[in-house]
């Protein structure tokens, strides 16, 4: 048995330093996806940006706000966000929380 978990002391800067970022899958498994832990603290925005992928956020723990082309909404635990191939965004942590989501993306 492999397990892995998002440790933000060992994580590393991503979207130009405005996340905080690491592998999902534990080290040595391979997968047909991209995969990455996304996290953010007190306010704090992740850099805009768009990829020639279909992709999707799977939000674990705390609140914010998803932002897809023009569209905006809340999200928390539980939440699946997709996200279209070439379209802009990005996510938005809640003041005074820690927000953590996973993105696939194929």
């Amino acid at each position: 048995m492999n397990i892995s978990r998002f440790d933000k002391n060992t994580a590393e800067f991503g979207h130009n330093n405005t996340i905080l970022a690491s592998e999902v899958l534990p080290k040595g498994m391979t997968a047909p996806f991209g995969h990455a832990w996304g996290y953010l603290e007190n306010g704090n925005e992740m850099e805009s940006h768009s990829h020639p992928t279909n992709e999707v956020y799977f939000v674990f723990a705390g609140t914010g706000t998803v932002v897809v082309g023009d569209q905006r909404a809340k999200v928390s635990c539980g939440d699946v966000i997709e996200i279209p191939p070439d379209v802009y965004h990005t996510m938005i942590c809640d003041e005074n929380t820690t927000f953590l989501w996973c993105a696939l993306w194929w």
